[in-house]
């Protein structure tokens, strides 16, 4: 059994632990007697009350393991939920967070190479994604990770002096909903279907 095997199986049998009725009561999820539904990066999800199960319902297919993981990371959690505060920062810089944490710029530096090749689609790819536009950065925009719980994606161009950067930013209140490590897990998901979406439009032009 993998790693991800391995953490899916701990993910859904800690969420069949929990209190379904009160999951649905503090995400203020839609169910029926036999799923919880949710939105994941503004797709629609559903967990199996019986197996816990996660599913994309926008592919009809089981959800990835990033995506499992990070719902079973939302949903298994007592504290209520506090809404968004509207004061963002990196995620390293979150309450709780390690000072000697590390900024993700580095860390998804080739995905900016690859975006400064394709800013076109990129921004027509943000306009499908996003909630708004966020006013700082080249191509940015605020997007939707669950209903009522956003974060910023921002795409710097490279110069002459300075190489394309991507950085992302999250409420003050994000470790109210997500652990510091599933924010990863977010990002990388965010940032397979925004190329998902570039290569579309591409593919379409």
């Amino acid at each position: 059994m993998g790693n991800y095997d391995r953490m899916l199986e701990f993910g859904r049998r800690l969420f069949l632990q929990w209190d379904q009725e009160r999951m649905i009561e503090r995400c203020r999820l839609r169910a029926d007697a036999d799923y919880l539904y949710l939105n994941y990066l503004g797709e629609p999800h559903r967990v199996d009350r019986a197996t816990g199960t996660v599913e994309n319902c926008a592919l009809g297919c089981a959800a990835g393991p990033t995506q499992a993981l990070t719902i079973y990371d939302y949903l298994c959690r007592a504290e209520p939920l506090p809404g968004m505060c509207a004061r963002r920062c990196a995620a390293n810089a979150l309450r709780h967070v390690a000072q000697s944490s590390p900024d993700t710029v580095s860390l998804h530096q080739k995905w900016a190479d690859h975006f400064q090749l394709h800013l076109p689609a990129l921004r027509k790819a943000l306009a499908q994604t996003a909630l708004s536009p966020f006013p700082q950065g080249d191509a940015a925009c605020v997007f939707p990770v669950f209903d009522g719980f956003t974060a910023v994606f921002q795409f710097w161009e490279g110069d002459e002096e300075f190489p394309p950067s991507v950085r992302f930013l999250w409420d003050e209140n994000t470790p109210e909903y997500l652990k510091y490590e599933t924010l990863y897990y977010v990002m990388g998901d965010f940032l397979a279907r925004l190329d998902a979406r570039i290569r579309e439009i591409e593919k379409n032009a």
